[in-house]
């Protein structure tokens, strides 16, 4: 069974040819099961190489929490608990062809790193119902974040000159590509990172919330944010979609600022602004006030892990 798994700074989202799709928090946290009668009901606990983990939003609610932010979190039992969630939870084959992604400023350095940690991996995880899960990695992919997203496309892209912007929790990707007779050619020299993603709105968030109201709320508490338009302070209801849109504009202009400073012409000179990733929609309303050349993409959370699984059937 084919199924793509974008590994993000803040969140992890799978598909496969089925059309499943999983999404749950890039946070994996140790613990133990204890047998008082119940049973978890948020996201993933997991036993792993006999050792339980909580994973997604159940980590999120432990005492100790990884949500790594380190370039070798892609090569490590970190990123493979997560990846393996994700294929229990989209009910995956046990034979896996797997399409993985990287953030374009580690790509070169870490493509083959991560492609031989995954490939021909025999995996065993163990759910909470205590069912074993086997897993055979017979064949990995790894593509660069934002390419991915741009074949999550469905419908054909005319010729022309696109600028693909990958909006992720910790980083943004941009890339900008020249499509000619269906052939894609990445121009490199407006190919870049910024050191800029959404995770910013929900500490500056975390931030605002602790001095008007005196209360803390870390990133890991605030993962679900989007979710939410009230958080509990001393047994009240407090509306925060005021403070929200208040912070995420401001982050987005900052990140449209930020991109606008490195790319080497101007988002109206180009045929199309594609925008994809978790914080989408943010970055896009800010660029819509301006330009009329910006689509944010269909399912942008999931379209990179789409245009993994595109690319697989592709490669084949």
């Amino acid at each position: 069974m084919k199924c793509a798994v974008d590994v993000g700074f803040g969140f992890t989202k799978a598909v496969n040819e089925k059309g499943k799709e999983v999404i749950f928090p890039s946070a994996v946290a140790k613990t133990f099961m204890t047998d008082i009668g119940l049973k978890p009901t948020s996201d993933y606990f997991v036993t792993y190489m006999n050792q339980t983990y909580a994973v997604g939003k159940a980590a999120t609610q432990c005492l100790i929490t990884e949500t790594s932010f380190s370039e070798d979190r892609f090569v490590n039992e970190f990123s493979k608990l997560l990846v393996l969630t994700a294929l229990m939870a989209l009910e995956s084959d046990k034979e896996v062809e797997l399409g993985l992604g990287l953030p374009l400023m580690l790509y070169p350095k870490l493509k083959d790193k991560v492609k031989n940690y995954f490939e021909f991996a025999e995996e065993i995880i163990i759910d909470a119902n205590n069912i074993a899960h086997s897993y055979h990695i017979a064949r990995c992919e790894v593509f660069p974040q934002g390419v991915g997203a741009l074949f999550s496309i469905s419908s054909p892209v005319e010729d022309g000159t696109y600028c693909i912007l990958d909006v992720g929790f910790r980083t943004t990707d941009v890339i900008v590509v020249e499509i000619k007779n269906k052939n894609i050619n990445p121009l490199l020299d407006m190919c870049f990172t910024v050191d800029k993603g959404m995770s910013l709105a929900v500490e500056r968030l975390g931030l605002m919330i602790e001095r008007k109201y005196g209360v803390s709320y870390d990133t890991s508490l605030l993962f679900d944010i989007h979710e939410r338009s009230h958080i509990s302070v001393r047994g009240r209801k407090i509306d925060i979609e005021p403070h929200k849109k208040e912070v995420f504009g401001a982050i987005a202009d900052d990140i449209v600022q930020s991109i606008s400073r490195r790319l080497q012409r101007g988002f109206d000179t180009f045929d199309g602004v594609l925008v994809a990733g978790g914080g989408a929609f943010n970055v896009a309303s800010v660029l819509q006030k301006e330009f009329n050349n910006v689509q944010v993409l269909d399912n942008a959370q999931f379209a990179n892990a789409k245009g993994y699984l595109h690319l697989l059937h592709m490669y084949e």
